[in-house]
């Protein structure tokens, strides 16, 4: 199997209109992680953890953003973080699997 982190993740920033940055920090993962990842950088064992938080930010299962594996049990259409105040809103727009 190959890991196709940079190119899922790239596609996935695309997708979403999130730039590295904003999820860098939604996640509290450094930047130059995230850079990295999407420049062909894989994951290491010291920032394998931050994989998980990303998929979870996302989404996704860790073998779909790995290995571009199909294994949602849900569709994401659209994500969003927007601010009030001092309180952080994040609204996610998902199709369920099996219902149309």
């Amino acid at each position: 199997m190959t890991i196709k982190l940079n190119e899922i993740l790239e596609k996935e920033l695309e997708r979403r209109n999130l730039s590295i940055n904003h999820v860098a920090r939604d996640c509290n993962i450094p930047p130059s992680v995230l850079h990295g990842w999407v420049n062909g950088t894989l994951p290491s064992a010291k920032n394998l953890h931050h994989i998980k938080t990303l998929s979870n930010y996302l989404g996704m299962h860790m073998d779909e953003m790995l290995f571009e594996e199909e294994s949602r049990d849900s569709l994401i259409l659209f994500t969003s973080t927007f601010m009030d105040g001092d309180t952080q809103y994040k609204v996610t727009v998902e199709r369920i699997k099996g219902q149309k």
